[in-house]
């Protein structure tokens, strides 16, 4: 199945071509971008390849650290189940690695500290990755969990969005101009389960466990659901959250002048971990009985996979609202801030933001902390009618 995808961005790339012929221009519209405009309009201004295009020259660790994850799990799946595949540890390291002699290089060096935190940033994602694939080799191929086949893994795509009648969505902007509204994204992966059922899979890194009845109204992987339908031409199932904790497994520590190891109950680990402990110690195994057998029935914490379904008319409604997003982003609309908690770890542009406010010199800090992003693949974007 992984010719569809092939066809597609043929049929794209000739669609691109009319409506060059045309006149026409496109509107390129991506999940990152239609929720930083639903969530803060001045976020969405600085970051937005239609408005200004910035990039931090150092991305905030959270976000640098999850993409390089997405990385890992992509050169995982791959090649599934090729013994000789690059381990995905190995993959994420000198991903890593790269990634800060770029942000080095473009910033002019990094404090000692930032250099600290993004070495235990590293540390951390190879240990999670190590212990993913152990618990993968088993989830992967449970008939709940599992799947039979990975179609594709970190797939681009770009769809036309559709206007309430079913055609391709244009708009004609104040200066005359016209532009199709397309939706762009990356799938983290396609699977088929084994009733030959498609699904999407969408890999995420997360301090605690995700709520299902939160992930039901996960908009993004609905739209994805709906753009996947639109290449396919048949339905899919749903999607599968694959979380892993950015947290290791507790190492039970000694007691009684390291005579014995912990049996505390409420010991954040697996059992995987706690046995090696007792190996590692020289103990005997029949000494921890009850926590191993607690361990043993004990959900493990640190990996979860859901599976969510989601029904047509849901999937229908979500391409719905694509063509009133992008109408409102493209018919000149106000730039105003929505400052919430989430600012401190989820936004790149606080500093920045809080520089806008005070009337600070932003000019300066612009090109002090920022670059222009760079389109793209399928993220290539027009200049809009603001720019010229």
């Amino acid at each position: 199945m992984k010719e569809v995808f092939v066809k597609h961005a043929a049929a794209i790339a000739q669609r691109e071509k009319e409506l060059e012929t045309e006149g026409v221009k496109i509107f390129r519209l991506s999940t990152t971008e239609r929720q930083e405009f639903k969530e803060c309009r001045r976020k969405w201004d600085l970051s937005s390849l239609s408005r200004q295009g910035l990039e931090p020259k150092r991305p905030a660790t959270a976000l640098w650290f999850g993409t390089l994850i997405h990385y890992g799990l992509e050169v995982y799946y791959r090649d599934w189940g090729n013994e000789q595949a690059t381990a995905p540890w190995d993959a994420f390291e000198k991903a890593c690695r790269e990634s800060i002699e770029e942000i080095k290089e473009s910033q002019g060096g990094l404090w000692e500290e930032q250099i600290q935190e993004l070495e235990e940033s590293i540390e951390l994602g190879v240990a999670m990755l190590r212990n993913y694939v152990d618990w993968a080799e088993v989830a992967d191929f449970k008939d709940d969990s599992g799947f039979a086949k990975v179609i594709s893994t970190e797939q681009e795509f770009a769809i036309p969005i559709q206007d309430p009648e079913g055609n391709p969505a244009r708009f004609r902007d104040g200066n005359g101009q016209v532009w199709e509204l397309w939706l762009v994204g990356r799938f983290d992966m396609v699977v088929e389960d084994y009733d030959d059922r498609l699904w999407l899979v969408d890999h995420k890194t997360s301090k605690d466990k995700l709520d299902p009845e939160i992930l039901i109204l996960d908009d993004q992987m609905t739209v994805y659901l709906w753009a996947v339908q639109q290449i396919f031409g048949k339905p899919f199932e749903g999607v599968y959250y694959n979380v892993l904790r950015k947290k290791l497994p507790t190492v039970p520590p000694l007691v009684y002048q390291g005579k014995q190891l912990s049996k505390a109950k409420n010991i954040d680990t697996t059992y995987e971990v706690y046995y090696a402990e007792i190996e590692k110690h020289g103990f005997d195994p029949s000494d921890y009985e009850e926590i191993l057998e607690i361990l043993k029935n004990k959900p493990n914490t640190f990996f979860q996979r859901e599976k969510v379904r989601r029904n047509q008319h849901e999937i229908a409604m979500a391409g719905r609202m694509l063509y009133m997003e992008g109408i409102d982003m493209l018919n000149d609309p106000y730039i105003y801030t929505n400052p919430t908690w989430d600012c401190r770890w989820k936004c790149d542009f606080k500093e920045l933001c809080k520089a806008i406010n005070r009337n600070d010199d932003v000019e300066w800090m612009k090109n002090a902390m920022f670059r222009k992003r760079v389109a793209e693949g399928v993220y290539k974007r027009e200049t809009t009618v603001e720019e010229e």
